[in-house]
């Protein structure tokens, strides 16, 4: 028992040591994403005016047909 549960506890700290570098790399590339002013902290991704998407014009109708049109073929 004592020979199999020390290469399995390696490999449990090898993983979490892992994800732990991980989630440090992708913290400080948020980080460095702010600093530059290409990512706002506040970023909701939600649309600012969603009752545009609502309706759809002339020319989304007609290329949503030519998908379909060519997803029949």
């Amino acid at each position: 028992m004592a020979d199999l549960s020390t290469p399995l506890l390696m490999l449990l700290l090898i993983f979490s040591a892992g994800f732990m570098i991980w989630q440090l790399l992708k913290l400080r590339q948020k980080n460095m994403l702010i600093n530059a002013g290409h990512f706002d902290e506040d970023y909701s991704g939600e649309a600012k005016n969603p009752e545009q998407f609502m309706e759809p014009d002339d020319d989304a109708l007609d290329e949503m047909q030519d998908l379909l049109d060519k997803a029949l073929e």
